[in-house]
């Protein structure tokens, strides 16, 4: 089996569960993981199961520290910086949620109030998610490539 779609098919219950009772679109969350992870490929995913790249900033739990490639005035830099590290793919799935709960600017910019998972990808990245310019289109392209929204049932 493609192993692109092996990978779609592993984490694809953790992410609808995950956005059980919550406005987020499963099909963005696997869009998500398969871009910050490189398709669970990454160490930071492989090792310390954080598939989305949150960083540590204000992270009271185990934190390890990656190279990372941030986007400053439009330019790509590498710096170092600290992630958050959890015990379980499930516990890294779980605080994703929680750390765009409490953090309003995820609300502010509409996150929680899309109507579509490409109308989300926007709100992300108008939130400060990421820093790559072309973060929606990546989200939405794999969103579309993989037929990811049949999982926002």
């Amino acid at each position: 089996m493609n192993e692109h779609l092996n990978y779609i098919i592993n984490i694809n219950k953790k992410a609808i569960d995950a956005c059980k009772h919550t406005a987020l679109f499963p099909s963005l969350m696997i869009a998500q993981a398969i871009l910050e992870s490189n398709w669970g490929k990454s160490s930071l995913s492989k090792l310390h199961h954080n598939y989305f790249g949150i960083k540590a900033t204000t992270w009271k739990g185990n934190k390890v520290t990656y190279s990372t490639t941030e986007y400053i005035k439009g330019k790509p830099v590498k710096i170092p910086q600290d992630f958050r590290s959890y015990p379980s793919i499930d516990a890294g799935f779980a605080d994703r949620v929680k750390f765009l709960q409490v953090n309003k600017r995820y609300t502010i910019n509409g996150v929680f109030s899309a109507k579509s998972p490409e109308e989300q990808a926007v709100a992300f990245f108008k939130a400060g998610y990421a820093t790559d310019p072309k973060y929606p289109e990546k989200l939405i392209k794999l969103i579309t490539t993989y037929q990811l929204k049949q999982y926002d049932q």
